[in-house]
């Protein structure tokens, strides 16, 4: 099989013209990870989880002077999770394939041009749009991008518009959905290595089961990088308004802001601040004030223990303020740690549900994440990772193991990313 799949690729591309190119690449990721309290607070009662997931990844891009095509075909599965199995042997999995890239970019004059079909809209520091990498499925989006980038200015207009099947009558839509996610991104460089840009993202989401009453947001705001010899900043501010699914007006924002000063070429550290607006539990307010990340990243930011990617059930959507200092180490060009230290609490003031005349403190917690990164030879890195959580009694509450909480949270796991490229023509 092998030998078939190789000499169809190396036929194809040899009878490839001269301008054109043919790229076969793939990624094996597995990952092992120990959960000790990951996402949720780990009672006394519980047994810790272990388990080791995997992503297999074939992608092949054929690029031309005027267009290129580009499909990724992924696997991810867990060790063991095979459906189709009897006593005597296990034959496999019914669900774990699956389409995450197919698209056409065509190149017009100018600098421009259009891409269409399934793809990743990966933004700045991913705030609001990302590849959510972590995830062994990663995220990618069906719509239409057109791009102008003269190297110096970029625009780029993202659309896209989404149904559950081939309707007969009707647009009714899946509620938890994005019924449509439409952009427009501008970005001006600064210098050799600074820019600053600013997102425009129109959002909708369908009322209820039943209904093809769309509720539509809108989320904007600037984000801007500084890299000098010495220093590293950068901060996003965005600003949400519109109407939510609750059909409550919203008028919410995010802000962020951090920075890395350069001791040496092997050591930087330096502050930061993840704040996110939240709403007052306790209020009758018809104002949202809690803000959606949309589509943006979520292992990413607000630490590796994952307790807040999803603040509507982690802290009730009273916000959250995260308080942290990354600092990196290079230990050679191969080998790299870097430590996060966070200090969590919620932007809101949360009701006591045992003594209801008081709030819970804010405080929720601190956290402590250190990952260790080797970069091979080959096309190969590793990851080891460890995490961290001291639990104050106002999380212990939020969480529903009040009095039971394990005083030791941590999560661990080793991941081991190989990334070949399996062919190349000559262009």
């Amino acid at each position: 099989m092998k030998n078939i799949l190789f000499t169809t690729i190396l036929v194809a591309g040899t009878s490839i013209a001269l301008n054109a190119q043919l790229i076969v690449n793939a990624e094996f990721r597995p990952r092992g990870e120990i959960r000790h309290g990951y996402k949720s607070l780990f009672s006394d009662e519980d047994k810790s989880a272990y388990f080791v997931s995997q992503r297999t990844r074939l992608g092949v891009n054929f690029t031309q002077e005027k267009y290129s095509l580009s499909i990724t075909g992924p696997d991810v599965r867990i060790w063991g999770d095979e459906s189709v199995y009897n006593q005597t042997s296990v034959k496999g999995d019914e669900a774990s394939v699956e389409l995450f890239e197919a698209n056409l970019q065509i190149k017009f004059w100018h600098y421009t041009s259009i891409k269409l079909g399934r793809q990743q809209w990966v933004y700045d520091d991913q705030r609001l749009l990302s590849a959510r990498n972590w995830g062994q499925t990663g995220i990618a989006y069906d719509g239409i991008l057109f791009k102008y980038d003269d190297s110096n200015f970029r625009t780029d207009i993202g659309l896209s518009i989404n149904n559950d099947k081939e309707n007969k009558v009707g647009n009714e839509y899946t509620p938890d959905k994005m019924k449509f996610l439409d952009f427009v991104y501008l970005s001006k460089k600064l210098g050799q290595s600074s820019f600053i840009t600013f997102m425009g993202i129109i959002s909708g989401y369908q009322k209820d089961e039943g209904s093809e009453t769309i509720y539509a947001s809108a989320t904007y705001g600037p984000y801007f990088k500084i890299n000098q010899k010495k220093i590293e900043l950068e901060s996003s501010f965005f600003h949400q308004s519109g109407t939510n699914i609750k059909s409550q007006s919203i008028n919410a924002y995010l802000f962020s802001l951090n920075g890395l000063y350069k001791f040496t070429d092997k050591f930087s550290i330096g502050p930061g601040i993840d704040f996110v607006s939240g709403n007052d539990p306790s209020s009758s307010s018809d104002t949202d004030y809690s803000f959606d990340i949309l589509y943006g990243g979520r292992h990413r930011f607000l630490g590796d223990m994952d307790y807040f990617t999803n603040l509507s059930n982690s802290v009730l959507d009273a916000g959250i303020v995260d308080l942290f200092v990354k600092a990196n180490l290079a230990l050679n060009k191969r080998n790299n740690v870097n430590f996060t230290y966070h200090h969590f609490s919620t932007h809101k003031n949360i009701t006591d549900p045992i003594y209801l005349s008081t709030n819970l403190k804010k405080y929720l917690g601190d956290e402590f994440d250190i990952m260790y990164k080797y970069k091979a030879e080959m096309p190969a890195e590793l990851k080891v990772g460890i995490s961290l959580y001291n639990a104050t009694r106002s999380m212990e509450v939020l969480q529903d193991v009040d009095g039971n909480a394990s005083k030791l949270q941590f999560f661990t796991y080793v991941q081991l990313a190989f990334s070949p490229n399996i062919f190349t023509s000559q262009e």
